[in-house]
């Protein structure tokens, strides 16, 4: 018997929590697909516990970056210019309009590129459906974990008490808390690992 998805127990806590928040599925489902790149049949079908089958690599890394094109607009509902992809990829125009159609595969290192042109995270092109719902998904029980109790989270977080809390303080504001003490834990998790090296006395 295969092991469970990930998936499977975010979606469990996902659907816990939009109960107690007094939300449903509908509220959240434009966004996961924008953020995944996962057709709406598609991430409908995941949420409801069913599995969807997999597609070729090629076609999905093919599929996701016109998704990136088409979906990333401007406030007119412009895609990005051509000429300033083509520039971030060290490419010509012509070659470029290729890969954004889908009618091309860019390499590992335009792919990579393209991550980082569009602020997307680096697995965007390559990510199952699953792992890339589950990816995102997170990211929505935790906003929605706040919202329901936001300090039971910032102690979850390590934060035993905050400081300078008036008559005014409530859940916003622990709520806006608790997304910044989690984005500096993110950001320190980045440099954990090369701080170990250098404490280790590696890189010289």
């Amino acid at each position: 018997m295969s092991e469970p998805h990930p998936l499977d127990r975010t979606r469990v806590r996902y659907r816990e929590l939009l109960a107690e928040c007094g939300l449903d599925t509908e509220t959240h489902i434009p966004g996961l697909v924008t953020n995944t790149g996962v057709s709406e049949p598609d991430v409908r079908a995941l949420l409801n516990g069913e599995h969807v089958p997999l597609d070729d690599p090629d076609d999905r890394v093919r599929r996701r970056v016109c998704h990136l094109y088409e979906s990333r607009t401007d406030l007119d509902g412009r895609p990005a210019d051509i000429r300033d992809i083509a520039a971030a990829l060290n490419a010509t125009p012509t070659w470029t309009k290729k890969i954004v159609a889908g009618q091309a595969n860019p390499s590992l290192t335009a792919g990579h590129v393209l991550c980082q042109y569009y602020g997307v995270p680096s697995d965007f092109l390559t990510a199952t459906p699953a792992d890339a719902l589950n990816r995102e998904l997170g990211k929505i029980v935790f906003d929605l974990e706040v919202k329901a109790d936001p300090e039971r989270i910032l102690a979850a977080l390590g934060v035993r008490h905050v400081a300078g809390r008036g008559p005014n303080w409530g859940g916003d504001h622990l709520g806006a808390v608790a997304h910044m003490v989690a984005g500096i834990r993110e950001s320190l998790a980045t440099v954990e690992e090369p701080l170990a090296r250098l404490e280790g006395g590696e890189g010289g």
